[in-house]
């Protein structure tokens, strides 16, 4: 009995600890979660956090460039020849077999290339901006494409809610008809009646049913999240966001994304950029001023007499110069590169224009879909509430013989149609509410 005690023991622990990781599993996602989530697993995310430290390489670099260099070198060379000439000494050597060794260490320094290095380093600052700009611009992005699917998940929840709803409803009345036909209430006409109904209903279950898995699918691969079956999202208080107030002033709304939204602070920087291309392509219209310095050393096997110690020191010399290099003409190279960059930072100003252009439009249309939203969410509500008064007093008159079952089934298809298209335009209301907020620069979040 012990035995078989510890046994029971035993499996209720496995059961127990298989229970709580199903739990763990199947933790229901708030739209925040699924957003951070794909945030993290964007392959989209991941390229653009490696442009992010590209950028971060190449400010680094320019900031290198004002440094001095540091070279060293070493030449050994071996010669053989019946007349040869030592460089090192100067001597004259019949017949022999030589190798020289040539030592240096050499470094320079730029003074002065007309503030090129100085406006690279600045064009490098601004890029690296532009990109962080990027960066959150993409999350924007990314984060609606989650909201979209997050939404399509719970319209297509609330009506397999409703088909399942409507088919229990089905399967009551096609009990109670059997029984009314019976008892020769209703005809067989009616009680044939209820029963089709009773098959659609079923198969509109069915489709709500695989609706309902597509877009739970489509979220989990916008996502970027494997597929699981035990994967929930939680469902947000309609009712108190519905009646949330939302201004819909597009000039004020616009007004605010102009100071808050990534992409346009990325045209703006990118156009700060460009302009900074100009004066780095015009700097080589200037003059450039650089500090070069060496050390250099040699040996030579040609002069026995002097051994390798006592060569390098006699032979050790150090310069120090500045070279000063004057354009006259380069070939008209500078001059289309000048033209060039001053181009391109006239099209990023356009591309800004066109930008802000857009981003009024979008505002004025999301604010528009927006009061549509609402006034059709109105207009579903009160469809919605007159149909479902009419649908219970068509109840009750079928149950009392007063109607037939075309009546009845009419009457339950139009409250169905209604309720379905309620939350169809309670979700429009939230999902256009949450798009606005997008452009207000606020949080996606319910």
């Amino acid at each position: 009995m012990k035995r078989y005690g510890a046994m029971n023991g035993f499996f209720l622990l496995v059961l127990v600890i298989l229970s709580s990781n199903l739990i763990a599993e199947s933790t229901a996602y708030s739209l925040e979660q699924c957003i951070d989530f794909a945030w993290e697993h964007s392959t989209t995310m991941s390229r653009v956090n490696n442009s992010l430290e590209s950028k971060q390489a190449n400010l680094e670099q320019s900031k290198a460039a004002l440094l001095p260099n540091l070279s060293a070198s070493v030449n050994q060379s071996y010669s053989t020849d019946e007349n040869y000439v030592d460089s090192t000494s100067g001597g004259y050597w019949d017949g022999s077999d030589n190798s020289n060794t040539n030592l240096a260490l050499s470094s320079s320094l730029t003074l002065f290339n007309g503030l090129k290095l100085i406006n690279t380093i600045r064009q490098s600052k601004v890029e690296l901006s532009a990109t962080e700009q990027e960066t959150h611009f993409e999350q924007d992005l990314l984060s609606l494409d989650v909201l979209k699917a997050y939404i399509n998940v719970l319209i297509a929840k609330e009506r397999l809610t409703n088909s399942e709803t409507q088919l229990k409803s089905s399967e009551e009345q096609v009990e109670l008809s059997e029984a009314r036909k019976e008892a020769g209430i209703i005809s067989n006409s009616d009680y044939l009646n209820i029963k089709s109904q009773y098959a659609s209903d079923r198969a509109t279950m069915i489709a709500a049913m695989s609706t309902f898995r597509i877009n739970t699918v489509s979220l989990m691969q916008t996502m970027n999240m494997p597929l699981r079956d035990t994967f929930e999202i939680i469902e947000p208080d309609l009712n108190t966001l519905l009646n949330n107030q939302i201004d819909v002033d597009s000039n004020l709304i616009y007004e605010t994304a102009l100071g808050v939204r990534p992409e346009l602070k990325t045209a703006e920087l990118n156009a700060e950029s460009a302009q900074m291309e100009v004066k780095i392509a015009k700097a080589d219209y200037l003059p450039s001023l650089t500090l070069n310095g060496s050390l250099e050393s040699s040996y030579s096997d040609a002069l026995d007499s002097v051994d390798f110690a006592e060569q390098m020191e006699n032979q050790f010399k150090t310069s120090v110069g500045l070279r000063l290099s004057i354009p006259i003409f380069q070939n008209l190279k500078v001059k289309n590169q000048v033209t060039q960059a001053s181009i391109q930072a006239k099209n990023t100003q356009l591309e800004l224009i066109d930008l802000k252009n857009n981003l009024r439009k979008s505002v004025e249309q999301v604010c528009t879909d927006l009061e549509t939203a609402y006034m059709n969410y109105q207009a579903s509500l009160d469809q919605f509430n007159a149909e479902q008064e009419a649908y219970k007093l068509a109840d009750e008159m079928f149950e009392q013989g007063m109607i037939n079952s075309v009546d009845y089934q009419t009457a339950k298809n139009n409250y169905v149609n209604a309720e379905n298209s309620l939350n169809q335009a309670k979700y429009s209301v939230l999902l256009q509410s949450r798009i606005l907020s997008f452009y207000k620069g606020e949080s996606i979040t319910f």
